[in-house]
């Protein structure tokens, strides 16, 4: 049985398309470049790489270089060589050294006598499954949690969600990408609050990953359905882990069969998304068309190739086990096979291991799954809706769950690598003990899995400022032993000094809080500081992790404090707020590195109307404000606006919604 997999059910059948031609991976031999021009390369990529990127690597190479033979592009040279041929590249992997492209016979044996071509294989196809019924089984009760799950309450009770987010934690600071067939967030209850960085389509090349003219209706639906269940917050209907995190969405995945292969898409996909710097990947879909069992092995399936590499460059890899447990097949499918993807596999709200989740072993001999989450009658978006739901089963909704809780570990602890995190998850599952290839580790305990690594803090300080008393700095401290109270310090260093001077904190009136009073600085002075704390378990840690490297600031008198820390990407225009907007908004970006940077608005014609930013800058967090005024000071008309950042060679923009004078 040989098929690839969209692992979540729905009502499709799709008719089978004839090509003359078929998709097929073309693996190069090497680079094609010499040892000069490596290291040249290598220096490039330093500098061209953001330094997320760098940092979130060197939790995994500490003892290695952050660029190795995987980063650097094809050889050009190969590239014209086949293109002389007739061959054009669909998608470029670097990490594979490999293209993928639509060959005839007669190509086939062409490119199969040239010296630095390696092999050709096709690329994995797609066959729809029937759903099953997934009837909503929530019954309102009694939630003693801060928040309000409403249908969702099921789905994360079970893996002890809702304690941690009663604890502050939401995924804040983490950056999440998703793998999937489309996604349409953009006027949905669930993703009004929700921080998308960036998106982009794979199949059209484009920067729209909700329907297109051309798609059909369906194209988005299981995509919106898994960011959703990760991230979507509407109190009193759905609330998903990580509903704090930010995300880069990726299409991939054609629902029409025009094109009848994407393993392609998902590998530039997943190449795009580490390069844009996020901190884990969730993926829904699997692979099988020209596998078969034996290929099972954590090394063979293109797609696991490309997740183990994404994992040996720090990203965490949470993927779907597949619904072929009651099928013939019955395995896991791939990328799920992967030594180091965290593979995820489906029970009901009880925790009875779902008949249809895919079982292990891989084919060489480990357990599989790695942990499950509740994957029958998941609640969710609807997509194409603004306020829909709908109950769903299978593992395709089971994976962001356990990513949402991955993503709630590396809030608290941001140093972890992927291996870490796995461990946290496998180790405190229901089945630790006694893992097998039903069950594997067991269901997800959040709560524990973000303790197995020991105390963590909230994320950020807060900070009062008063006249006479100085700067009050609070942070929460949470730990499962009693803490040291004599080794509880907030460190600080005013601005123009080398040192850090100490204070010692002191019990707040709330739960897990932590104060002290700094003496009053120099109104506009900039002041560091980093905390450190010890408990009873002999658990000591600095916070931020990395202090004195890393560390917080303030301005006295001025603003809250911000964590000095690697930016996420180059640059990064953010949604402005509110939207829609009266008075005035805010327009907030990243730029990872220095350069020239031009924010400008634009109406629906085209016309440029302010200019909001101009200016050479350095790396940093910045927020600029528009009011609603012309070049000319005139309140614009209300209406669709369009806010564009440029920077270098790129450019971002996003749509503004202007409602007019406020009253």
């Amino acid at each position: 049985m040989k098929r690839k997999i969209l692992i979540f059910w729905i009502c499709l059948v799709l008719p089978t398309v004839g090509l003359a031609t078929e998709k097929y991976w073309i693996f190069f031999r090497d680079k094609g470049s010499d040892a000069q021009q490596l290291m040249r390369q290598k220096k490039e990529l330093k500098i061209e790489l953001p330094n997320r990127v760098l940092q979130r690597r060197a939790k995994v190479m500490m003892m290695g270089d952050v660029i190795d033979e995987t980063d650097f592009p094809l050889s050009e040279a190969y590239l014209d060589e086949l293109e002389s041929i007739g061959v054009k590249p669909i998608v470029r992997s670097r990490w594979l050294n490999a293209i993928s492209a639509y060959l005839k016979d007669d190509q086939r044996q062409q490119i199969l006598q040239k010296d630095f071509v390696k092999r050709i294989q096709r690329v994995a196809k797609i066959r729809r499954e029937e759903p099953l019924p997934a009837d909503d089984q929530f019954l309102r009760k009694p939630q003693n949690y801060k928040l309000d799950y409403g249908p969702s309450l099921a789905q994360n009770e079970l893996i002890r969600v809702p304690e941690l987010h009663d604890l502050g934690l939401d995924g804040s600071g983490v950056i999440i990408g998703m793998l999937d067939t489309g996604f349409d967030y953009k006027y949905h209850e669930a993703f009004l609050h929700m921080k998308v960085i960036d998106e982009f389509d794979f199949i059209n090349q484009d920067s729209i990953t909700q329907n297109e003219s051309g798609d059909l209706s369906s194209q988005h639906n299981h995509g919106t359905l898994t960011l959703s269940v990760i991230g979507g917050f509407a109190p009193g209907e759905l609330i998903g882990p990580a509903y704090g995190a930010s995300f880069f969405l990726a299409k991939t995945e054609d629902v029409s069969n025009e094109y009848p292969a994407e393993e392609d898409f998902w590998v530039a996909g997943l190449e795009w998304l580490e390069r844009k710097g996020v901190d884990l990947v969730s993926s829904s879909l699997g692979y099988l068309d020209w596998y078969s069992y034996k290929d099972m092995d954590g090394a063979t399936a293109v797609t696991t190739i490309a997740a183990e590499i994404a994992v040996q460059k720090g990203v965490v890899v949470i993927s779907s086990m597949g619904n072929e447990g009651a099928s013939e097949w019955h395995y896991m499918i791939a990328p799920a096979d992967g030594e180091d993807v965290i593979a995820v596999g489906a029970t009901t709200a009880d925790g009875e291991l779902a008949n249809f989740s895919s079982r292990g072993p891989t084919a060489d001999g480990r357990i599989k799954p790695d942990v499950d989450a509740m994957g029958v009658s998941v609640h969710g978006a609807s997509a194409s809706t603004v306020d829909g739901y709908r109950p769903a089963s299978g593992t395709s909704l089971s994976c962001p769950l356990v990513a949402g809780v991955a993503a709630l570990i590396l809030e608290a602890h941001p140093y972890l690598s992927p291996y870490q995190v796995a461990q946290a998850l496998r180790k405190t599952a229901s089945n630790a003990e006694s893992p097998d290839n039903d069950f594997g580790w067991g269901i997800v305990d959040a709560y524990e899995a973000v303790f197995y690594h020991g105390m963590f803090f909230s994320s950020v300080p807060v900070i009062v400022h008063d006249q006479t008393r100085g700067h009050k700095v609070s942070i929460k401290i949470f730990s499962r032993h009693e803490l040291i109270a004599d080794s509880l310090f907030v460190y600080y260093s005013p601005e123009g000094s080398f040192s850090f001077l100490r204070e010692q904190l002191m019990n707040s009136d709330q739960e897990n809080e932590y104060f002290a009073w700094l003496p009053p600085q120099t109104k506009g002075s900039l002041v560091k500081l980093y905390f450190s704390a010890r408990d009873n378990s002999q658990d000591f840690k600095t916070h931020p992790y990395f202090a004195p490297r890393d560390y917080f600031s303030f301005v006295a008198f001025d603003s809250s404090a911000q964590k000095n820390e690697p930016l996420p990407i180059d640059f990064t225009l953010f949604q402005n707020a509110p939207n829609p907007f009266s008075g005035i908004t805010a327009i907030k970006y990243d730029l990872g590195k220095s350069g020239n940077v031009e924010i400008a608005i634009y109406n629906i014609l085209g016309q440029r109307v302010k200019t909001v930013v101009d200016d050479f800058q350095g790396a940093g967090h910045y927020v600029r404000y528009w009011d609603g005024l012309n070049f000319a000071k005139q309140r614009v008309a209300a209406g669709i606006y369009f806010c564009r950042i440029k920077f270098k060679d790129k450019s971002t923009v996003k749509r503004m919604v202007f409602l007019g004078r406020s009253k």
